[in-house]
This record gives C-alpha cells, structure tokens and sequence, in this order.
C-alpha cells in the first residue's frame, strides 16, 4: 500500500477474537481503538494504546509526538485532540521496533536515524496489514536540536537497546525521552559492559538538565543513571564474576486478570503476547527450565535473550537497588 497524506487507520478485523486488559480493567477486543492519556507536565502527555507508550509535545504553536505505538484506530487524531487548537504532523522515532513505529504512517513527516529507517519493521502479527513505510521523512543525527517553538528538543544518538538509538531532552520539562534505551530498576548491556559504560557517561553528564525517564515501557527517575554508571564502573573494575547467572527476571510483564473470556484469549494490554505460542517449550529445549521456573514458569520479556546465542552466559549484578544484566563474553570492546 502507497502512502499518501491524511491517511486513515488500517482495518485491524482480523484481531477482533483477541482481547486486550488495560491497568483500569478495560477489556475489549484488539480490533477497537483504546486511548487513554496522562499529563506528566505542562505540556506533555503519556499516552497508552497498545506497543510502547507514546508521549506528546505542546510547542508554542504545534505540537509533535515521540513514537507511534501498534494499537488500532488513530493515535494521530487522539493526540491531536489532548490540544485541538495547536496542529500535529510530526512524530519523532526512537528506534526501529515494530511497538514503536507501526503507526508513524499516520503522520505527515516522522524523523528518525539513517539506521532506523534501514531497520524499521513490523511484528510478524501485521505482516498482512500492508502497512506503508513510504512516509516522508528526515533523517536525525547526534547534536540536531527539533525546532518545537518554546521547547527545543536535543536528538542524542547512543546505541544500546537498538542499533540507531535517538533519545530527545526536553529542558523545559527536565524529561529525557529515552525509548527502550533505558528503563527503571533495570539495565540490559547488550553489546558489552565497556560500551555501555560510555553511553551512561554520556547520559550522566546531561543528568543536570532532567530528572525523569520517560522510557518506552513507563516513567522511572533519572537517579537510576548514576547507579547503573556506578554498576558498569564496579563491573569493569574486575568484579564481573560477582553477577549470578540464575535469577528472576528483573522485570515482570503484565499478565491479564483472565486468561480467557467468552471463549476469546485475554492478554494484558501494551505486554507482549507470550501466552500459548509456545515459547516456553523453546526455553526448556534449549535448556533453561530452572530460569522459566523461577517466574513460576511464565515466559517473560527478559527471556528473549536466553534463546539467542550469548543465552548462557547471562548474568545479574544487583547493587544500590538496581538491577544491570550482561554477558560475561561481553565485558570489553572487542
């Protein structure tokens, strides 16, 4: 399908026997559009449909949203509603995941890195919902600053998460839009510990100008920076044997208050559907049934990383009340 200007949402029938649970005990099929908006600040809201969350800017005179999720219906026009008088055509990417950019072709212009644009892609669920992925678009890079009048938006550009990474600080809010990036009371270190000890350098020497997170899974404060820092430092310092490597995942994805209604399967709304797809017999194959009981047999998120080829050497180090997780063969650059 080609693109074109004002398009409307993309028929998502073919999930109508799915239902999803929101925190507020919503449930309604996948097929319907879900909405709901929170103000984190003057200015700037946290919306929740379905994929990461997205959040929306008020310039001065338009405003501009960060991430497009995955949920049905409009996310343009329900955004643009939190400030009807003020128009909205853009949206900024933080990476190329599916959660994060199914819908950016509801906007007139989506700014991204040169690496999101090669990478972006869908969930394998909306392969067949032909969604356009030739929207105009401008490529961003580390240092550009987003002319949103009144509130400038710094692009920083650090892999860690996903290759072509942009983060967004917003001064006037102190908010660090931070995508998948980084999250609260957990820390992945995928590429090795040394790189990730560069990124929260960097992330650290801009921590006088935010105080919150508003990463792709919730808001989470800013200190979580100079702990995980002080876990990376600790790591190279010849402590990484100290992290265990059978532990609990660091994070719990949300589970549906039921697992079924009117013969329809309920999954928590924004969680990833692991239920019956049969993740849990590739763990227990590929020898991690002690890690899949240790969450009472659920297959969660933090699991993914197991059924990749550095699975075995995974490990936790928790210090400060914070959770860094990493690979022993991944301590420094290579």
């Amino acid at each position: 399908m080609n693109w074109r200007k004002n398009m409307g949402p993309l028929d998502f029938s073919k999930f109508s026997d799915i239902l999803l649970e929101a925190p507020d005990g919503d449930i309604r099929p996948q097929s319907e559009p879900y909405f709901k908006a929170t103000q984190l600040a003057d200015g700037v809201w946290q919306v929740l449909s379905d994929g990461d969350h997205i959040y929306v800017l008020e310039g001065d005179d338009e405003l501009i949203c960060i991430d497009s999720g995955i949920g049905a219906g409009s996310i343009r026009d329900f955004c643009q509603s939190l400030c009807p008088e003020k128009p909205l055509y853009r949206m900024l990417l933080t990476h190329f995941h599916g959660d994060h950019t199914l819908n950016a072709y509801q906007f007139d212009c989506v700014y991204m890195s040169e690496d999101t644009y090669r990478l972006r892609s869908e969930f394998k669920e909306f392969e067949d919902l032909n969604v356009p992925e030739d929207y105009p678009v401008v490529f961003l890079h580390d240092g550009d600053i987003i002319n949103l009048k009144g509130r400038p938006l710094e692009v920083i550009a650090l892999d860690e998460h996903a290759k072509g990474s942009l983060q967004f600080l917003d001064r006037k809010s102190r908010i660090l839009f931070c995508g998948d990036e980084l999250n609260g009371n957990y820390f992945d270190s995928q590429i090795s510990v040394e790189h990730s000890y560069r990124n929260l350098v960097r992330w650290n020497a801009l921590r006088p100008y935010y105080d919150r997170l508003a990463a792709g899974n919730d808001m989470h404060d800013a200190s979580y920076i100079e702990r995980y820092l002080e876990i990376a430092e600790y790591i190279l310092n010849g402590h990484e044997n100290e992290g265990v490597a059978l532990y609990k995942p660091h994070t719990t994805d949300r589970i549906s208050s039921i697992s079924e209604l009117e013969g329809k399967r309920v999954f928590a709304r924004r969680a990833p559907k692991f239920v019956g797809v049969g993740f849990e017999e590739k763990m227990i194959e590929a020898g991690y049934g002690e890690q899949l009981a240790l969450n009472d047999g659920h297959f969660a998120f933090a699991h993914m990383r197991k059924l990749g080829p550095n699975g075995p050497f995974d490990r936790e180090l928790v210090r400060n009340g914070a959770h860094f997780c990493y690979f022993l063969n991944k301590i420094w650059d290579k």
